[in-house]
């Protein structure tokens, strides 16, 4: 008989998705299909425009932000703008990233606000890119199951850089989706209405932003990734019509696809996401991450997770751990 998951292996498996697919997608092909398949996790290219430096196993920005968020919650309790700020500008510190190619424009915009004395909230009033959705998964474990808190919390996480309601709805999806999976129980399809009820929500927060329906964007995108055709066919047309690059409601329903692609498979779900194209770091970390919470931590490879944990001097079962314990405090109380 299968064991059932704990909340501690649908978390473990969240934060394990976030940072294997970031370093498994950092060496991905900016280009579409067709290309060579990578299949592994190795050192991106020395000429990638953005990641060329960074070692096999290395995240990016992604995860440094999303673990920096994690740090605010565990060091706070509660998701809180502010404090996230303050995390972000410690990593930002910590890792010499102020100059760094790895952080995206939006906040880069925001954080120059911040330097220049700007409200928070203001800083980051037209931060439209997915930086707001490739930190946010582990955002969404914080209240399994509840989408009201976690549209909350998602809409905390984004308000210091991506303070528009694109964004914050691009995030919310995502938050929801992950909260969903880790209430237990869940299948893939239960995912993405919680990932639609979610960006209707987060669309009620933040200043507004010209921008499609993020929940209809998903519906589609789910659309092509289930359609009667090759398989390759169905990723041209995720990179073709959905796009994978840096609209933030481009890569909420990307990465939605590339789950609904891998039937919800997290390692799956992170190749096919390195393979398909564009931002592909950011695809797979959303993937691997909302994948992960579904089926746990013992999906991924033990040579990855070592790896990743080596390249970056962490120990992501500590993160977990500690994690699990704040939000059992909640559960239990």
């Amino acid at each position: 008989m299968k064991r059932q998951l704990t909340l501690y292996d649908r978390v473990y498996g969240c934060v394990l998705g976030q940072a294997l697919g970031d370093a498994f997608g950092a060496a991905g092909k900016m280009g579409c299909l067709p290309q060579p398949p990578l299949d592994d996790l190795v050192r991106p290219p020395a000429d990638h425009p953005i990641h060329g430096g960074l070692q096999a196993g290395q995240y990016t920005d992604d995860t440094i932000f999303a673990l920096a968020i994690l740090d605010s919650f565990l060091a706070g309790g509660k998701p809180n703008a502010a404090s996230i700020a303050r995390s972000f500008q410690i990593a930002i510190d910590r890792l010499g990233l102020a100059a760094s190619q790895l952080i995206g424009p939006s906040t880069k915009a925001a954080i120059d606000a911040w330097h220049r004395g700007e409200e928070l909230g203001q800083a980051g009033r037209f931060g439209w890119t997915n930086g707001s959705v490739m930190r946010v998964a582990l955002v969404g474990l914080r209240y399994p199951g509840d989408l009201d808190k976690t549209v909350e919390a998602a809409c905390e996480s984004a308000i210091p850089t991506h303070n528009t309601d694109i964004a914050i709805s691009s995030a919310a999806a995502i938050a929801c989706a992950v909260s969903r999976a880790a209430a237990g129980n869940a299948s893939v399809d239960d995912l993405i209405e919680a990932a639609c009820v979610g960006a209707d929500q987060g669309r009620r927060y933040g200043y507004p932003f010209i921008a499609p329906s993020v929940s209809r964007r998903i519906r589609f995108a789910v659309e092509l990734a289930t359609a009667d055709k090759p398989l390759v066919e169905r990723q041209q047309d995720i990179y073709d019509l959905v796009g994978t690059g840096l609209p933030a409601y481009e890569m909420a329903a990307a990465a939605l696809a590339h789950v609904v692609l891998a039937a919800g498979d997290p390692v799956e779900a992170i190749l096919l996401s390195a393979n398909t194209g564009g931002d592909t770091d950011t695809t797979a970390a959303i993937a691997g991450a909302v994948a992960g919470a579904l089926h746990g931590a013992n999906s991924f490879p033990l040579s990855w997770v070592d790896s990743v944990n080596r390249a970056n001097r962490v120990d992501l079962a500590d993160y977990a751990q500690r994690y699990t314990e704040l939000i059992m405090q909640d559960l239990v109380n």
